[in-house]
């Protein structure tokens, strides 16, 4: 018993006392190898986690030694959860790997088993050793029979062959799974059950192990009763006489089905994130130390993925100290967060950083140590895309800017000249050159609504649309802006719903144009007409206005887009440039508002737009009126 905590070896003591065998303990592995030196003994039971030589390396130095190899060991842990782990307990050579706390029964009986085979194998010996010829073959005979049935108590298959590779003995295990009950036994009916794939070469293995009287070992696929393939691990080992010949052979099959899924799994999923572009990394939450990374991990930080492993995250997440980065993951490790994503930069192993954005995850492991992973991507590339559509947003919006003011003249004198040959006809407009003229006058107006909308949003975009304050009565504003929308709209009737007077400080100017954007894209939007209901009310320390229509609605998709610049629910199917709510959100922003849409999307159950306005709008400062006219404050967006 190999344990280096004295308290976990007094408890394997009263487990194993029952038994009545020397119970020898050792508290390093290499006490361990001093024991073997000296005696004989029927199982090791072995910690993995120890200071200096731990159980793996330990269990290896034993496999080394020819005499202590065929020695069966049992890992014990508490620590050591990962299958990783458990795949590597098997491959130094263990018969069985358990998590504590474990069941006492079983490792008793476990140990028995074992305890058996070895004070049986003694009684051979000394029983050949002392018996005469006759006696040791009648000896021998019960003690076979006796082995027979210790072998079918396994929960393994075995098979027992001559030395010349006849096998002449299988336990039931092997029976019960091939469903091979009460048929003779050979080599070509176990072969019936190898896999087709697998089947020529455990022939050609076994053939070899027979003709050099050598161990086996080789996995291969079983077939069950079911018809169910089952991956298993053959190990055979030869039986020699006093004299060291060979007299025959003991083969056991364990399935290792479940253990090869997982390694395959494993597998896979190392082959997925190696495949992976972005730098997959994992690493342990107290000491911060890499246990995981990927090739793309190698490939961005410019190193090996040996040379990542072991080393700590902070040496990756060069912008963050070890404190600041603890925060960071403090909301992860308590559960308030799933995953963080936030943009840092790497640093590479030349000294070099590259920008990335990571997404952060902790995935708990149960009872055992959990583990953060860390996927960053290169970003790169999509900030110089980033920056470049900004410098192109940019020269985009001052031409914009530009043309709009060099439109503005020429438009002006159009306009004049169009009023001035209308007065010349007399105000005649209905035929001839004066339809003409009311035809170009009103393109002319519709152009100029263009160009001040494109100057709005060059000065938002720059910070610049002003607010010309003053104190007024907004109810009589939207009586007034529906009366002149009401000219328009025939097909749409206008429903006011607003209190007798409401006053507040706001830009009158700027208040109108938000109404009548409204209202001309509710009328705008109902090609089918419908009535369209304007409230008015106060509410909560301010005022909200509601502009509701019948018309086709937007949908919900599309909510989100309305608002943005050159954005349409509905494409160029109703005109316009997709300009008029965004200078309305500015508008109201500006004011210290909000604005917000609600629709179904379902024509014919039209939309509703939402502004809330506060009653004083916020660093005004205005001079009480009075009897006087009423005082104005300017208010810049910058």
């Amino acid at each position: 018993m190999v344990d280096d905590h004295a308290s976990n070896l007094l408890a394997l003591e009263a487990i194993l006392e029952p038994l009545g065998q020397e119970l020898v303990k050792a508290t390093s592995g290499e006490e361990a190898l001093k024991h073997l030196l000296q005696r004989d003994f029927a199982v090791i039971l072995m910690d993995v986690q120890m200071p200096g030589l731990d159980g793996f390396q330990t269990a290896a130095l034993i496999k080394q030694r020819e005499r202590t190899r065929t020695i069966p060991i049992i890992f014990l842990t508490a620590l050591s959860r990962d299958a990783a782990h458990i795949f590597k307990g098997y491959a130094h050579g263990a018969v069985d790997y358990l998590l504590k706390p474990f069941d006492p029964e079983i490792l008793r009986s476990k140990v028995s088993v074992f305890v058996d085979l070895f004070l049986k194998e003694q009684q051979l010996q000394r029983q050949a050793a002392l018996l005469r010829q006759k006696e040791r073959e009648a000896l021998e005979r019960q003690s076979e029979l006796r082995y027979r049935r210790l072998l079918s108590a396994l929960p393994e298959t075995v098979w027992a062959a001559r030395a010349d590779g006849t096998l002449y003995y299988a336990n039931q295990v092997w029976r019960a799974y091939t469903g091979r009950v009460g048929e003779a036994l050979s080599l070509e009916r176990f072969l019936e059950d190898v896999h087709p794939e697998d089947r020529e070469a455990m022939r050609q293995v076994w053939q070899e192990a027979v003709r050099r009287g050598a161990r086996l070992e080789r996995e291969f696929r079983l077939r069950r009763h079911d018809g169910v393939w089952r991956w298993h691990l053959a190990r055979a080992v030869p039986e020699q006489d006093e004299s060291g010949r060979v007299v025959g052979f003991i083969a056991v099959a364990t399935d290792i089905d479940d253990k090869k899924r997982a390694e395959e799994t494993l597998a896979r999923f190392k082959a997925t994130l190696d495949a992976t572009l972005d730098c997959v990394l994992m690493f342990e939450p107290e000491r911060l130390l890499l246990t995981y990374a990927n090739a793309g991990a190698a490939r961005q930080l410019g190193t090996r993925v040996d040379a990542l492993v072991g080393s700590s995250v902070l040496q990756v997440e060069g912008a963050l100290v070890d404190e600041e980065f603890r925060q960071k993951l403090a909301p992860l490790l308590s559960g308030e967060q799933l995953s963080q994503t936030y943009t840092t930069t790497h640093r590479r192993r030349d000294g070099s950083e590259v920008p990335v954005e990571v997404v952060l995850q902790y995935v708990a492991a149960g009872e055992g140590q959990g583990r953060f992973v860390s996927v960053a991507r290169d970003i790169t590339e999509r900030q110089r895309a980033e920056e470049a559509l900004r410098l192109a947003s940019e020269a985009k919006d001052a031409f914009l800017a530009a043309a709009s003011h060099e439109l503005r003249t020429p438009l002006a004198a159009a306009k004049g000249h169009a009023h001035l040959a209308m007065l010349k006809l007399g105000g005649e407009t209905e035929n001839g050159p004066g339809k003409s003229l009311k035809i170009i006058n009103r393109q002319i107006d519709r152009m100029t609504k263009l160009v001040e909308e494109l100057l709005d949003i060059s000065r938002l975009q720059a910070g610049r649309l002003s607010l010309e304050l003053e104190r007024f009565d907004l109810s009589a504003q939207v009586r007034e802006t529906c009366d002149r929308m009401a000219v328009l709209a025939q097909a749409h009737p206008l429903r006011l719903e607003v209190p007798e007077r409401l006053e507040g400080l706001w830009d009158r100017g700027r208040l109108d144009q938000v109404l009548t954007n409204l209202v001309s894209n509710a009328i705008r939007y109902s090609p089918e007409g419908g009535e369209v209901v304007v409230r008015l009310e106060e509410e909560a320390g301010g005022v909200h206005l509601a502009v509701k229509d019948r018309g086709v609605g937007i949908p919900p998709e599309k909510q989100g887009v309305i608002f943005e610049r050159f954005g349409r629910a509905h494409g160029s199917k109703y005109g316009g440039l997709g300009l008029g709510l965004t200078i309305t959100q500015g508008i109201v922003e500006q004011h210290g508002g909000r604005i917000w849409v609600e629709s179904s999307g379902v024509p014919g159950a039209g939309s509703a737009f939402h502004v809330w306005l506060p009653r004083e709008v916020a660093q005004a400062s205005v001079s009480p009126t009075g009897n006087h006219a009423p005082s104005r404050t300017r208010i810049s967006a910058g």
